[in-house]
């Protein structure tokens, strides 16, 4: 009876999307389901979670801590009652700690219990379209390809650690057994600045470190570069100027000569 109902209610979830499809092709959603088995001390204490999600938000799930299904949302309440006076389907959701989780232990174990990746950490600066008065920038510090996932990013100016204007995507799983996560900073960027993207993971014997220092844009570096240029141009016909007015009066001085009473007579 449980499986017909779950049946019947992925087919009533399929018939309101393709209905929901046509007037609206930009909105989108799905069900899912996922089975976690939480180990303390190898297999010592187990806890098996088997949770439901509707539209990437969770509604229902069983807590085999609790041994009874468990409604999140008012969405989920029909099927927690449902589940919960259904013996044979709550005793085979309980019999998942030893059926499940301990049985397949080993192999849990030995692909995620030892495994670490370190991090690759990539700092960029965000273009922002707004108006050129502009002052806030926003600095993306891309933390991927790590393992496990629990992670610690850190935003720091100057030395000093950055808390107030820091925010955070969450944690992407991408499909090699890697995470990835977004950490934006903004702030107002000056010369002499420099930014720093620190990061914590079980991985890294310490924390990893990657600094940021702000760039001269093209147009800027071409004005530079003309203004050196002229600087240059400039100093060159300077120099020019004062050698020739120095040789022209050296010549002038050569020609003058001094004049005697003998040369000068009537």
């Amino acid at each position: 009876m449980a499986m017909l109902y779950c049946i019947s209610f992925i087919f009533l979830i399929l018939l309101i999307r393709l209905d929901f499809c046509r007037l609206s092709a930009a909105v989108d959603y799905m069900t899912e389901m996922k089975s976690d088995c939480h180990y303390l001390n190898g297999t010592q204490r187990v806890q098996y979670l088997q949770r439901y999600f509707y539209n990437q938000e969770e509604f229902v799930y069983f807590d085999s801590d609790k041994g009874y299904f468990i409604a999140k949302t008012e969405f989920g309440k029909p099927d927690a009652d449902y589940w919960n006076n259904n013996k044979d389907f709550i005793e085979q959701r309980r019999s998942a700690v030893e059926t499940f989780c301990k049985h397949n232990y080993g192999v849990f174990h030995s692909v995620t219990a030892d495994r670490r990746v370190q991090p690759e950490i990539v700092v960029t600066l965000i273009p922002r379209h707004e108006e050129p008065s502009t002052v806030r920038h926003l600095l993306q510090c891309n933390v991927f390809g790590f393992y496990p996932s629990p992670v610690e990013v850190k935003w720091y100016r100057n030395g000093q650690e950055e808390t107030e204007l820091v925010t955070s995507s969450v944690i992407f799983q991408n499909g090699d057994w890697t995470f990835q996560i977004l950490v934006m900073l903004e702030t107002e960027i000056h010369g002499s600045d420099t930014f720093t993207c620190e990061v914590h993971h079980s991985s890294l014997e310490a924390p990893h470190r990657v600094d940021w220092h702000p760039e001269i844009s093209d147009s800027d570096r071409s004005k530079m570069a003309t203004g050196i240029g002229g600087f240059v141009l400039g100093a060159v016909f300077l120099i020019a100027g004062i050698v020739i007015y120095l040789r022209g009066r050296k010549v002038q001085t050569s020609f003058r000569g001094p004049q005697s009473e003998n040369f000068i007579h009537t």
